[in-house]
């Protein structure tokens, strides 16, 4: 039974005049409404963590750059890994090109009025001149003062044995012109100290900050397998530039541009002695990587193992006894 459209026992509630409020028209938060009834937005303020991925390749790259600076600024420094190639660097292409050129011209200048049996017979003088012992030993005497030169700086020509140069030119037929001399002069020789000293700073400030960095990174991974086994492709790829730098870059770029970047080729080919130490850290990121590996596959494996036993599984119904 009905009365006055309502249910018997049902509770009178108030209308307002007008269409319906939708549900929650009503209601309100402090977020929406100040306390002087104006309506504000309130950001929400979120804090965003630093990519452990980022420090770790940019350690990477410190650690790179420093280990590189170190490498060539030590094979530039040590004079005598320098010297005891001199006798290389004395039969080299470039060293030859140079002073047979200049032996040549002694005889004959080089210009478009010189007979052309007189120019082959000047380039044969010079050639088998510098091949000759003498002229090598002349250039060895001289080696020292060009690494100083180059290094340390010294000033002043450099000017090789007339002695030993007289005798190179004789042992390939001809007389030496009166007050010949084989001069090497200073502006010819560039002066790598502000670049090697640059260098030595380098090493120490990119390997602090690249110990910094990669500690950070490494600590705050949340996957310090993956992080190490980014530290193994790195060390691969460090070990494999520099052989590439010192062995491949020298032997297949720098000498046959000729002239003094075909000499430095030949410095920087001395520094072949960190093949070896390459070789060794290529060979220890490839462990790196691959143990790297097995663990992870280990770790996925016993996920794997453990999800059968508390997850997924029908619980069997209880028998009934009668």
């Amino acid at each position: 039974m009905v009365h006055n459209g309502r249910v018997p026992g049902s509770r009178l509630r108030a209308t307002l005049p007008g269409p319906p409020a939708a549900p929650g028209a009503f209601r309100f938060s402090a977020e929406d409404v100040n306390l002087d009834g104006f309506a504000v937005d309130v950001p929400r303020m979120t804090t965003r963590r630093v990519s452990p991925v980022l420090l770790l390749v940019a350690g990477l790259v410190c650690a790179v750059g420093s280990g590189a600076a170190w490498a060539v600024s030590s094979t530039a420094r040590d004079e005598n890994t320098i010297l005891n190639e001199a006798y290389t660097i004395a039969r080299s292409e470039p060293v030859r090109e140079i002073f047979a050129r200049r032996i040549a011209e002694a005889f004959v200048p080089h210009t478009a009025t010189s007979s052309p049996v007189e120019l082959i017979r000047s380039n044969e003088i010079g050639r088998m001149a510098v091949e000759s012992p003498a002229f090598e030993q002349a250039f060895v005497t001289a080696l020292t003062p060009i690494y100083q030169h180059l290094v340390r700086g010294t000033t002043g020509d450099i000017v090789l044995d007339p002695v030993l140069v007289q005798q190179a030119i004789g042992s390939a037929g001809a007389i030496a012109p009166p007050n010949f001399s084989l001069r090497i002069a200073s502006s010819d020789l560039p002066d790598l100290r502000p670049t090697l000293d640059f260098m030595v700073a380098a090493t120490g400030a990119l390997g602090a900050l690249a110990a910094l960095l990669i500690g950070v990174g490494v600590a705050i991974s949340p996957h310090r397998g993956r992080a190490i086994m980014r530290i193994g492709r790195w060390l691969i790829t460090t070990g494999v530039v520099t052989i590439l730098v010192f062995w491949a870059l020298p032997n297949l770029a720098l000498l046959p541009l000729g002239g003094w970047i075909g000499v430095i080729g030949i410095v920087l080919a001395t520094g072949d002695w960190l093949v070896v130490p390459a070789s060794v850290l290529a060979a220890f990121g490839i462990a790196i990587v691959v143990m790297g590996r097995a663990g992870e596959a280990e770790e996925r494996r016993h996920a794997l193992s453990v999800i059968p036993s508390s997850a997924g599984r029908i619980p069997s119904r209880p028998s009934i006894s009668t």
